[in-house]
Order: C-alpha cells, then structure tokens, then sequence
C-alpha cells in the first residue's frame, strides 16, 4: 500500500496518523458520553485506537491499518516530546517574588513532596518484599510508583532510556499502564471524594458557605504575562513562542553537557544517561527571567506557549499509549495490580488525614487538588479543585498554580525524580526506601508544625 517510503517520509506519516487518531479519540468521547465524564483526555482515547488498530491487536489478523514502520516512529517520540512538554512549563508566565509564592504554595508542596517520597517509599518497599522475590520484579522498579503516578507518561517515556540500560526495559510498558490507570482513579476516586466531602458534615467546602469575599482564588494557574489579550495571537507569536521553548531546550542541552563533562573529570559517568527533559525547566526558567529583566514578556504569550505545549502532550500520551507492550503489561499484571491499591490508599489516606494537619484554611480545596496531582497530572489537580470549589471563592487554585513553579521541576517528573534510578543502581531500592521514608516523616512534620505556628494560614 504504501510502497517503499524512506525514513523521513515514515516520520511524516506517523504524525499523519497520530492526527487522524486525535480527531476520532474527540468524536469518540462525543457519542461515549461516560468518556467525558471520566474526564479522559482524548489523547489517552487516541492511544488507545492506535493501539487496538496497531500491528499488536488487529495486525494479530494479518492485517493492520497502521503499519509497523509508523508505531516504530511512535515509540521515538515521547522522549522527544517531553522536552517541549517541560521547556514550556515558565515560559510566558509572569514571575512574582519569591516571597509571594512561597506564602501560597508552601503547604501545596509540602503536601506534593510527601505524597511523592511517600510513593518512593512505598513503591520501594512493595518491590523488595513482595514483587521481586514472588514475581521476579527488577529492583530498579523501586521508583517506579512516583514516575508513573506523580510523573506520568511523559516522565515514564522520559526515564525509559535509563531504565532499557538498566536491563529493565519491561518497566517502561508497567509504567505507561500505572500512567494510564493513574488519570482514571485520580478522576474518578478524586470525584468520589469530593461527593463525601459534600456530603459529610464534618467537612466543610466552598460549595456549604458563601465565598470569603476574595477573588484571589479565581485564577485557574499562575498568571500569564500582562501582554495577552485577547485576538492577538497570530503567526508571529506561534514563532515567539516556539522559539523560545526551543532556545530552552537548547539552554539544556548546554547545562546536561556541562555536568557531563565536570562529572567526567571526576571520573564519573553519572549525567551520561541522565534524561534531558529535568533540565528543560531550568532553560525556560532562564528564558523567562531574560524577557522580565529586560521587560519583554509581552513578546511570548502564555496562551500561545500552551497551545504548543498541549499539543506536543497530546501527541506524547497518544504515542505512549499506542507503543505500550501488550505483552509486557500482561506478564506484570500482579505488579500492576499490588502498585495501583498502594499508589490509591497512599492518595487518599494522606489526603484525608494530612489535608487538614498541613493545609488550615479551605483545607479540602486545597488538598484534593494535590491528590489529583498525586493521581494524575496537573490538570487533574485543577480539575478535582474545580469539582469542591466550582465558583472559584477559595485561593486554592492559585496556590496550587504557584506550587508548579517550585514542586514540577524537583518532583512529579523534575530533577529528583529523574536521579531516583541512578540512586537506586548505587544503594538498592531498599536503601532508596528507607532514605524516602525518612524524608516523608519529616516532610510531615514540617508541614504539621508550619501549620500550628501559622493559625491564620
């Protein structure tokens, strides 16, 4: 059908693909309205159309509409996509003090940190005492519960070169599974709870009283440059905005390098298969503080920045989705089933318990948010915020905003996230456990203590 196509043109034609499966993922969602109301994204159904009509279901008959050439163009993409991703994650945003920042997000990414050391934890621990002696589960999968959980499909394609080196490259399939049943028991689970919590009368939430007079929470994240307005976005702000997620990526590029190249002289080769996209946000960041220094924050707009982004995630997670090993997920299905209980009752049980002890005012609000984030991904999080508080008369989505800029390149998918494997090749995942447990404890107890000496927060 398709002749003999050189590398480049399969290339092109995977992109083909991938757009053909988001426009039918949305026309999907459309007439399986219990689609929409999971709030599954349609490049999560779009994966899975290219992975029911891939070489690895349909081809099964001989035949498949999706030629092997293109999926194997796929599986390239998500590690490439994540850079974009996470490049864009400063850029066009305006930067407030530190100050101010620190005041609303502080208990956002006390409460992130320790559910994500606590799935460090925990993950660690399942992998040594129950999945690698009964199910032959490689000890390296210790972190594989917060890539996955907290970080996603793109950290789970972002990490996949380090964990193939590491003789683990089953994990990168169990992780994108882990990813995918994370965006349903986030929603959904998340949905549950904020029906409790309507519902209970020993929780009070946005939609019991009336709002508190501030328009401070009416901000769905941190706030974009004062150059948007509307109807202003054309050709020459799609290339502002590329170009600077992509001198961002360069900005990276130039930092791995670096560290490679100071650790080699030191005799180490530590940063030699350390993934890029960690270092993407400090590029952007860097980008951003340019054009504030220098009052050109006009010239990038946020909106335009999140169309690029947003679409390069949508192509990221339908990729991702539609490469998954069927194979590997169905010889792991124990060790999708034990991480997926421990990841949900670690959400909700700190949720629930700790919400109150860290976050004071608004406390539900505030804390469901970083479940879904725990869940999820971010606009999850939002999403959960949106469902407890629909007026937006609590603080809890801006705080919750302010909480990427400090939490998203550190955890979630950041810098330590990404060093969880190296450490783990070095001391193990027991150790690695026990090294995460202590710092979830005093993760707790800061947050429980930074609470009780600031009763107006």
């Amino acid at each position: 059908m398709f002749g003999e196509y050189t590398d480049a043109q399969w290339a092109a034609l995977a992109f083909v693909y991938l757009g053909i499966a988001l426009v039918l993922a949305l026309v999907v969602r459309r007439y399986v309205p219990i689609l929409a109301r999971l709030y599954l994204p349609a490049s999560v159904i779009a994966g899975f159309l290219i992975l029911l009509l891939g070489p690895q279901v349909l081809g099964l008959s001989g035949w498949s509409p999706i030629p092997v050439q293109v999926t194997d163009v796929m599986a390239r993409l998500p590690g490439l996509m994540i850079n974009v991703v996470f490049a864009g994650i400063m850029i066009g945003k305006a930067l407030p003090s530190v100050k101010q920042i620190w005041s609303d997000a502080a208990p956002h990414v006390i409460l992130g940190s320790v559910f994500s050391f606590g799935q460090f934890a925990l993950g660690a621990f399942a992998v040594v005492f129950i999945l690698t002696p009964l199910f032959g589960v490689p000890d390296v999968a210790g972190s594989i519960l917060e890539l996955s959980f907290a970080g996603g499909h793109g950290t789970i394609a972002g990490m996949g070169g380090l964990l193939t080196e590491a003789g683990a490259p089953e994990m990168i399939d169990v992780g994108l599974g882990l990813a995918t049943i994370s965006m349903i028991t986030g929603v959904v689970g998340g949905s549950i709870l904020v029906n409790y919590a309507v519902r209970s009368p020993r929780i009070t939430t946005a939609r019991d009283r009336p709002a508190h007079g501030s328009d401070a929470g009416r901000l769905q994240e941190v706030r974009p440059n004062e150059g948007d307005q509307a109807g202003e976005v054309g050709l020459g702000s799609i290339s502002r905005s590329f170009g600077a997620i992509a001198v961002s990526i360069a900005i990276a590029i130039v930092i791995l390098n670096l560290l490679r190249l100071i650790a080699h002289a030191f005799g180490s080769d530590l940063f030699d298969r350390f993934p890029l996209f960690p270092f993407t946000v400090i590029g952007g960041f860097v980008v951003q503080l340019v054009l504030t220094v220098t009052k050109r924050e006009y010239l990038v707009e946020r909106r335009t920045v999140n169309d690029i982004t947003g679409l390069a995630l949508d192509i990221l997670i339908a990729a991702a989705i539609g490469t998954m090993s069927l194979a590997a997920l169905g010889s792991n299905i124990p060790a999708l089933t034990i991480l997926t209980v421990i990841a949900f009752a670690w959400s909700v049980v700190g949720m629930l318990w700790l919400g109150p002890r860290i976050h004071r005012r608004d406390w539900f609000e505030h804390a469901i948010a970083d479940y879904g984030q725990s869940q999820g991904n971010v606009a999850t999080g939002f999403v959960l915020a949106d469902m407890a508080d629909p007026d937006r008369t609590t603080s809890a989505a801006r705080s919750y905003g302010y909480k990427q800029l400090i939490y998203e390149p550190f955890l979630g998918g950041g810098i330590l996230t990404a060093f969880s494997i190296p450490v783990i090749l070095q001391i193990g995942s027991l150790w690695f456990g026990i090294v995460s447990l202590v710092v979830t404890i005093l993760l707790i107890a800061w947050g429980v203590l930074r609470r009780r000496g600031d009763p107006a927060r």
